[in-house]
């Protein structure tokens, strides 16, 4: 294993860093940006609460449709997102699939276990059992029937919230004729979207607390002549992952729902899914990244706030995990004054760059005792770490994680790894000075020579940035989560820039104990290969707003 030595000088450092952040280690190379892949749903599953509250979408028009025209909607999905486990015509069951496990059906999303009748079904005659005993309402229909359009269906089924809770569930239908429907639900580990009666509709399987920004399309001829663009909308998901929403003339509309943190569902007017040649699950990354950096228009449902929620500038997240608010706004990315130091140690032009979205940043670099939570509570392998000398102690920085380690980590959290822009405004504000404290360095950061290791993440007050980010210079550097490129930077992108990354140079934001100050001005990166660790780079979590 190879180590840095410390006992260089600062003047060398600048012109003859040869190896900045030296590999200590290798990991797989991450999957390189092309088609995305969206993280799964987390799998702890608690009973969810408050399902009546639906959040009722007034459609405006906030996001342009071009955003998304690269993205087929098609019509090739499975049909109907109703099955009738029971089917009771002229007062006889003709039909009994029943008792059946919900995942013994391929694929259990695109169906609601329901009991059908061609009698009308009385709410007094149907009872519905939770997976604890309780008893609740359960979800009524009518429709023309598939085969013959002049009768009608009447339908008894789960409600929407059974696909939210794990565990076995029981409809019991007493008139016209006893018939019961046991269906026992795993958890929710894709994204889904299922349609209730009328307007209603459950979004789930998204991470937790994510942003979500949604594109309605009307069918032309009942989708064989195209779809035609309605409206647009954003909204945000609960803990869980997931959102009961009531939108207006569903039942006539195609939905492209895409999460700020990479979760995606597609979901056709009365199809699930858009066959083999378009998974539901599945779009483009340029994609996500346009829809994330499009500026809202003026309608009621979006649009940046600088006044933080509740009117506090600091909270403690659902891990207790103190983060401070960053509101939207417009600063000077870069610096014209700061060159190149060697081909890892990278200046960037100035330019004007506006965060469109406010977002909750870490306070603290992530501890060795938080990253120990996040260890123990997923027993993942991407949790694993090995330890360095020079950061052991709980309240010290974790560092020697790979970017896709840090990334399962801040999914863990409900958040992100924070954009280069994103880390660099929270780090130097509408200001723009050069370090997150000013302009001179007078002692605010653990860099070379002071500590010879890492320090606690609450030292240095002196030095925390205009939000109250602390150590955002000097201590452990931080992943960022998009890419370096010469390419990219030359187009200087002004709203809400992403790098993209295409599995060649990672970038990591901040210097450490081991570089001295002249790196630790905020418009510095450090270019890196890909799925490497190291002994001095940490991470701090990004979340919405």
């Amino acid at each position: 294993m190879k180590k840095r030595s410390l006992s260089i000088t600062c003047l060398s450092l600048l012109f003859a860093i040869g190896a900045s952040f030296q590999t200590l280690a290798q990991t797989a190379t991450p999957t390189p940006t092309g088609t995305i892949t969206p993280y799964p749903a987390p799998t702890r599953t608690a009973t969810p609460t408050n399902l009546s509250e639906t959040l009722q979408i007034d459609l405006s028009d906030d996001f342009s449709p071009d955003l998304i025209a690269g993205l087929s909607i098609g019509t090739g999905g499975q049909e109907a997102f109703l099955n009738c486990v029971v089917t009771i015509q002229n007062g006889a069951i003709v039909s009994d699939f029943g008792p059946q496990e919900v995942q013994d059906i391929p694929d259990f999303r695109e169906m609601l276990p329901s009991i059908c009748s061609d009698a009308p079904i009385q709410a007094s005659d149907v009872q519905v059992y939770t997976p604890n005993a309780n008893q609740v309402q359960a979800a009524f229909f009518s429709q023309p029937d598939e085969n013959d359009t002049s009768r009608t269906v009447y339908v008894a089924a789960f409600p929407l919230g059974a696909f939210l809770t794990r565990g076995q569930w029981r409809i019991v239908l007493n008139q016209p004729v006893h018939a019961e429907v046991v269906a026992t639900m795993p958890p929710i580990t894709l994204t889904i979207f299922l349609r209730g009666a009328q307007t209603t509709g459950i979004l789930a399987g998204f991470r937790p607390n994510e942003q979500v920004r949604a594109f309605a399309y009307d069918a032309i001829n009942g989708g064989q002549d195209g779809w035609q663009y309605s409206k647009s909308f954003q909204f945000g998901v609960n803990e869980f992952g997931f959102r009961v929403l009531s939108l207006a003339r569903m039942q006539t509309q195609s939905i492209v729902f895409i999460g700020q943190q990479g979760s995606v569902y597609i979901s056709n007017a009365t199809y699930q899914g858009n066959g083999s040649s378009q998974d539901a699950r599945t779009v483009n990354g340029g994609i996500i990244q346009n829809v994330w950096a499009a500026q809202p228009g003026t309608g009621n449902n979006t649009g940046a706030t600088n006044v933080p929620p509740s009117n506090t500038t600091e909270r403690t997240d659902f891990h207790g995990v103190v983060q401070v608010y960053v509101p939207a706004g417009c600063f000077t990315m870069g610096s014209d004054q700061l060159g190149d130091i060697n081909n890892q140690i990278k200046g960037q032009s100035a330019r004007q760059v506006c965060l469109s979205q406010p977002y909750w940043i870490d306070k603290y670099e992530v501890s060795n005792a938080q990253w120990e939570q996040f260890r123990l509570e997923t027993g993942s392998q991407l949790a694993y770490l090995d330890n360095y000398q020079t950061s052991t102690q709980p309240d010290t920085p974790r560092v020697g994680m790979t970017l896709e380690q840090a990334k399962a980590y801040a999914q863990w959290r409900g958040g992100w790894i924070p954009t280069e822009a994103q880390w660099e405004y929270a780090a130097r504000g509408p200001s723009s000075p050069l370090y997150p404290w000013g302009n001179q360095f007078n002692g605010q950061a653990n860099v070379y020579g002071t500590a010879g290791g890492t320090v606690s993440v609450s030292r240095y007050p002196e030095g925390a940035s205009w939000v109250g980010a602390f150590n955002m210079a000097g201590n452990a550097g931080e992943w960022v989560s998009d890419c370096y490129s010469a390419a990219y930077d030359a187009q200087l992108v002004m709203n809400d820039p992403v790098s993209p990354c295409d599995g060649s140079n990672e970038m990591v934001k901040s210097s450490s104990f081991a570089f001295n100050s002249y790196t630790a001005q905020s418009a510095y990166r450090f270019v890196n290969p890909p799925g490497k660790r190291w002994f001095d780079v940490g991470l701090r979590v990004v979340s919405p707003a």
